[in-house]
């Protein structure tokens, strides 16, 4: 079980050679065997890997790298543009610059395509909307007109010997809104349009 975490843990350390360090393999007084990048203090030690300079100088590029672009990203330019001066990688700093102003551009016009999308949306929604009230509207005055025309062929009799004038000489005409015509009252009472 203890072999199984110190292979572990060796693989673990061996993978962070990439940022370049030294392996250590180290046996306690109780035989218990850990692994570090430095010697362990009042414990046998065995040197299982030397950083080399290349390892050396890829981690030393890498912190450099990492910490300009950690001043970029942070908009903490001048002191970037500096550091990278420094250390002789110039040509990144312009490379970080162009791919953040890249990033922001192609986010800006995200944000504009989001926008039109949700203004259409909206624009759709509100036309629906619109709609449905003018349906319903239309619905209710095709009901009015049909209970209208149904009350005057109820009292059809009634209306005539009040307005007799009217029913001889017959009704103007006017503009049906339910029906979309102009119209006027018939002999019996019905709506009649033309």
């Amino acid at each position: 079980m203890h072999a199984r975490w110190g292979i572990l843990g060796l693989l673990l350390l061996m993978a962070s050679t990439a940022s370049g360090t030294d392996i250590y393999k180290c046996t306690g007084q109780n035989g218990a065997v850990s692994y570090a990048d430095t010697p362990c203090p009042s414990q046998q030690a065995t040197l299982l890997h030397k950083e080399t300079a290349i390892e050396a100088a890829q981690a030393k590029q890498g912190h450099i790298a990492n910490t300009l672009y950690a001043m970029v990203d942070s908009g903490h330019l001048d002191e970037a543009r500096s550091f990278a001066a420094a250390n002789g990688v110039s040509d990144l700093f312009q490379q970080r610059v162009q791919t953040n102003i890249r990033q922001e551009q192609e986010q800006r016009q995200q944000e504009v395509i989001n926008d039109a999308q949700t203004r259409r949306a909206n624009e759709a929604a509100n036309q629906a909307r619109h709609q449905q009230a003018m349906q319903e509207y239309q619905a209710k005055l095709v009901q009015a007109d049909a209970e209208q025309e149904k009350f005057r062929k109820e009292h059809w009799s009634e209306l005539k010997q009040q307005n007799p004038d009217k029913v001889l000489w017959g009704m103007a005409a006017s503009f049906n809104q339910a029906r979309g015509q102009w119209c006027t009252v018939g002999q019996d009472g019905s709506t009649v349009c033309h």
